[in-house]
C-alpha cells in the first residue's frame, strides 16, 4: 500500500478530532487518495466474479460497486472507535444480488470452495444469523495483491444477498432519511426498528431463513399482524411513496460512461448526475471529495458507483434514489392477506 495502515489511522483520527482546517483539508486529501486507490483492486475483483457467474450458470439480478461515502466511515469510525480507518474493511465494496437462496447458497458454495490469487480473509454470514436490525446479506473480506505498490494489501468487501433481501436494506437505508438515523445501525426510533425487524422475520418466512431470535416460536399470522398494525401507525406506504425523487429527466438521455457521482437533494427531491469514463477515474474521486466537504448529510448525499447505464443505476441503487417500489409491492402483498384472512379482526377478538 501507499499509505500504511497507522498513517490512514491518524488521518482518520484527525478528520475527527482537529480544529484546524488545514490540518483536516491534508487529512481528507489523504483519505480521499487511498480511498480512490480501491478503485483497481473492485475493477479487478468484479470481473473475476462475473467470470464464475457465468462459468457456473448464475444470473445475477445484478452487480456494482462503490466507493464509501465519507459521512459512512466517519459514522463507522463513531460507532468503532477502537478499530481506526486502516483496519476498515469496505472502504471499496462490490455487491451481487442473487435472484433467489438457491442461487445465493450456489454462489456462496463456489466463493468458498475456490482458490485464487488475492488472498481471502474472512466472511460474516448475516443470512443464517441475521444482525439484530434484521440485516441479511453475506460478507466476504479480500486482500488484494498487486505489483503496483497502491493497490497491493488494500481490503476489499464483496457483498452477495437474495433481491428480497436488498430490498428490504434499500428500504431501511430510506427510511433512514425520514428519521435522520441509521437505522440500518439499529440507531434510531424503536418503532421503525421493530417494524423492520418484523418484515425481515417476514421476508425470512418466506425464502425459508431462519427469523430472528426474538421472533422464533411466533406464528406468521402475528407477525402479519404486527406488520400491519405498525405499517398503518407509521404511515410507512405512503411515506415511502412520497420520498421517490423523480428521474424522468435523466432517463431520456443516455450516460455512457463507467463512473457515475450521483447527488441527491432530498429536501427538494430531485437527482443529478456526473459521468466519468475509467481514465478520468481520479478527476471523479476528486470531484467527488469537493462536493463531500460542501453538503449538509441531513439533507443531501453524494456517492462515487459504477454501472453500465442509467438503468442499471438504478437497479443497483434504489436507496439513493429514494426509491423502494419493490418492498413497498411486498409489503402491499403482506398488508393485503392479512385483511383477505381476516386477521386484523381477529386480534381484535382476541
Amino acid at each position: 500500500m501507499k499509505y500504511s495502515r497507522k498513517e490512514i489511522t491518524k488521518a482518520g483520527n484527525i478528520l475527527l478530532t482537529s480544529k484546524s482546517e488545514d490540518e483536516i483539508n491534508d487529512a481528507l486529501n489523504k483519505i480521499n487518495n487511498w480511498r480512490t486507490n480501491h478503485l483497481e483492486p473492485l475493477k479487478v475483483m468484479k470481473r473475476r466474479l462475473v467470470r464464475l457467474l457465468n462459468k457456473n450458470k448464475i444470473t445475477p439480478i445484478l452487480i456494482s460497486q462503490r466507493l464509501k461515502r465519507l459521512t459512512s466511515i466517519e459514522y463507522k469510525l463513531d460507532l468503532n472507535p477502537q478499530m481506526g480507518l486502516g483496519g476498515m474493511q469496505d472502504v471499496g465494496g462490490y455487491r451481487a444480488v442473487l435472484k433467489d437462496v438457491k442461487d445465493l447458497n450456489k454462489l456462496k458454495s463456489l466463493l468458498e470452495n475456490s482458490n485464487h490469487y488475492h488472498r481471502f480473509e474472512k466472511n460474516n454470514d448475516y443470512v443464517d444469523s441475521p444482525k439484530s436490525s434484521g440485516y441479511r446479506s453475506i460478507h466476504y473480506i479480500y486482500k488484494y495483491t498487486s505489483k503496483i505498490l497502491e493497490y497491493d494489501q488494500l481490503k476489499v468487501e464483496l457483498q452477495i444477498r437474495t433481491k428480497l433481501q436488498h430490498n428490504w436494506a434499500t428500504a431501511v437505508e430510506t427510511a433512514g432519511i425520514i428519521t435522520k438515523t441509521s437505522l440500518k445501525s439499529s440507531q434510531g426510533p424503536d418503532e421503525w426498528l421493530t417494524f423492520f425487524r418484523t418484515v425481515s422475520s417476514l421476508f425470512a418466512l418466506k425464502e425459508k431463513l431462519p427469523v430472528l431470535e426474538e421472533h422464533k416460536g411466533k406464528k406468521m399470522e402475528d407477525l402479519m399482524i404486527d406488520c400491519y398494525q405498525l405499517c398503518n401507525k407509521l404511515n410507512v406506504i405512503d411515506t415511502l411513496k412520497a420520498l421517490r425523487v423523480t428521474t424522468d429527466h435523466l432517463e431520456k438521455q443516455k450516460f455512457p460512461g463507467d463512473y457515475y457521482l450521483i447527488y441527491i437533494d432530498t429536501e427538494k427531491k430531485g437527482v443529478s448526475l456526473n459521468v466519468f469514463n475509467k481514465s478520468n477515474y481520479e478527476l471523479a474521486t476528486q470531484k467527488y471529495l469537493e462536493i463531500e466537504k460542501e453538503i449538509d448529510n441531513n439533507k443531501s448525499a453524494v456517492v462515487l458507483v459504477s454501472a453500465t447505464s442509467f438503468k442499471d443505476l438504478k437497479k443497483a441503487y434504489p436507496s439513493y434514489f429514494l426509491d423502494t417500489s419493490e418492498f413497498l409491492n411486498a409489503l402491499e402483498k403482506i398488508n393485503s392477506n392479512c385483511e383477505k384472512l381476516k386477521l386484523i379482526k381477529t386480534k381484535y377478538i382476541n
